[in-house]
């Protein structure tokens, strides 16, 4: 919901965050550069829409979980809980031969093939959003990357952002204040980007 507060919020965002040219580090210089600013039109998005129906079009948000998404290369994606249908059909559409499990309950978190990609939509799971994130833990590798959407909905969405972030686990967060981007790197040094975006 747009209230004050949540505009106020996204200006300090945008007032705080660096662009491309802002960074030092190479691993997020080239994810900013080559995947986040790369506002090109693709024909995998009018697929999208089509396959998700209802007359739906992308935002650039929805182009932007694509475009991270892909750029792993994934075999391997889950999405956690409760998603939205255009989610799902975003994710499907990232690689014809991905392996996309939805993880829902704790026999699903048995016998499965470590992912590349996850997915948490934390204003559409508040209250479990925290306990699918310490499940996941024993999975995480350096070639995964943990999407979470609606950060900024509310402050139990922004608190368990500031929780995950903050796990010594994480090696790097970006905040792109719609969603936000987990990277598990042993050897890296820890660090919180906040990108325009």
């Amino acid at each position: 919901m747009f209230t004050l507060k949540f505009a106020l919020s996204h200006f300090l965002h945008q007032r705080k965050a660096k662009n491309r040219h802002g960074l030092h580090s190479p691993f997020v210089y080239r994810l900013v550069d080559e995947v986040i600013y790369d506002f090109s039109n693709k024909k995998v998005y009018a697929d999208i829409e089509k396959e998700a129906g209802f007359g739906k079009k992308l935002n650039s948000t929805d182009k932007l979980l694509y475009r991270i998404a892909a750029d792993t290369k994934p075999h391997t994606i889950w999405v956690l809980g409760k998603h939205d249908v255009i989610d799902l059909a975003i994710l499907q559409q990232v690689c014809p031969n991905t392996l996309l499990k939805n993880i829902d309950n704790t026999t699903d978190w048995k016998d499965v093939i470590p992912p590349n990609v996850v997915f948490l939509d934390v204003q559409r799971n508040p209250q479990s959003a925290m306990d699918y994130f310490k499940k996941l833990l024993p999975n995480v590798h350096p070639n995964m990357v943990l999407i979470i959407n609606n950060i900024p909905e509310n402050a139990l969405t922004k608190t368990s952002w500031s929780i995950m972030t903050s796990h010594q686990k994480v090696t790097a967060s970006v905040s792109l204040f719609w969603l936000g981007l987990l990277y598990f790197r042993p050897g890296q040094v820890k660090e919180d980007f906040l990108i325009k975006f």
